[in-house]
């Protein structure tokens, strides 16, 4: 193959790609980038088997033909030159030789015989959503997934595909994060489990535009067609949890709070114990205010904000890092703590019913 092309998008294409190569660096062929030439087309395409980016950029197509290059390598280096025309010339099976100006690169290659396929999915069962709400529900959950939990569908991001509507749901068996988006459904009804790796890079790779995006599912395979840049993931095979049974819907104790100062409020209290395993803070609701307190043995701080207060007073405690986690991507000025007991989850939600967070408490002593 030999191929003319900008610089810049060159670039711009190896970093999207590049997402999909494995963390463990232990097979050669996998680490790298394969590279198509065709027509008046570069293709990039990267894959660690279970996730798979394929990118296309406009390009002056000389010679035919695809090679695959060490991925890291060839992307970094790419970066340094994106203001430059470059040529790349693969015309020989075991290098590629990058030249601009008066400069070149030469860097060893492998043949794209042993590379794997790029997988297609079928077309015919889809959903379609806004790209913006598709970022949005993500960045609402990931931070939730289990990240060492022996449970593979704890391990990635739950897609519940409905009739018109579509959950985003993550857990790590102690906290669960769910939200909401409507969609138009072409023929799918079902649970998809997409890996965290696939999901995060998924994410960053969509805009938070107003169009639209397609997503389309096969067997155990989700494809998402973003025009020029195709995302394949294999998907977890394993159920996941029946989440919508264990939340639950009536609360004894239910208080109105402002979001930014109870975010705050937590933050503050918890630097006395946040080196701590459970960095522990406790939570007292009385008629119009809440009282946060934690302690260590360095030693005690104390908050009191402002509420109201719907139903009985309780005292509860939590791990600090979960509630903290869960503030800082809900965007809603006003927020609703809905409890039921001192042992029973806590849910964290707004009026507009577009997300939730489920909490297990830690047990209060004294």
């Amino acid at each position: 193959m030999k191929v003319l092309c900008q610089g810049k998008e060159l670039s711009d294409a190896l970093a999207k790609v590049v997402k999909a190569l494995p963390v463990k660096r232990n097979n050669l062929i996998l680490e790298g980038i394969k590279l198509t030439a065709m027509g008046d087309t570069l293709t990039m395409f990267a894959t660690d088997l279970e996730l798979a980016i394929e990118k296309k950029i406009n390009a002056q197509v000389l010679i035919e033909g695809e090679i695959v290059v060490p991925g890291r390598l060839f992307a970094d280096y790419a970066k340094k030159i994106e203001e430059e025309q470059v040529e790349l010339d693969g015309t020989t099976t075991t290098k590629l030789v990058l030249r601009y100006l008066d400069s070149e690169l030469q860097i060893k290659c492998l043949s794209a015989e042993e590379y794997p396929m790029f997988r297609s999915v079928d077309t015919q069962n889809s959903f379609v959503i806004l790209k913006r709400e598709f970022k949005d529900i993500i960045g609402r959950v990931l931070f939730s997934v289990a990240s060492d939990d022996g449970r593979p569908s704890l391990r990635g991001v739950c897609l519940n595909v409905k009739e018109d509507e579509i959950d985003a749901v993550a857990t790590d068996g102690f906290r669960l994060a769910m939200a909401k988006a409507i969609i138009k459904n072409n023929g799918i009804i079902d649970k998809l489990v997409v890996p965290t790796k696939s999901i995060s890079e998924l994410s960053k790779l969509i805009d938070d535009g107003d169009d639209t995006v397609t997503v389309y599912v096969e067997n155990n395979y989700m494809m998402v067609d973003l025009f020029h840049t195709k995302i394949v993931t294999r998907l977890i095979s394993e159920e996941f949890i029946n989440y919508e049974k264990i939340i639950p819907v009536t609360f004894s104790t239910v208080t109105t709070v402002d979001k930014k100062l109870f975010e705050t409020a937590v933050d503050r209290v918890s630097l006395i114990n946040r080196l701590d395993k459970k960095a522990f803070v406790k939570i007292e609701i009385k008629e119009d205010v809440i009282l946060l307190n934690a302690h260590s043995d360095d030693g005690e701080i104390n908050e009191k904000i402002t509420t109201k207060l719907h139903g009985k007073d309780l005292t509860i405690g939590f791990n600090a890092k979960y509630l903290i986690d869960c503030l800082h991507v809900i965007d809603e000025p006003v927020i609703t703590l809905n409890f039921n007991a001192s042992g029973s989850p806590g849910v964290i939600k707004s009026d507009s019913e577009k997300w939730l967070y489920f909490i297990l408490p830690l047990r209060v002593v004294g």
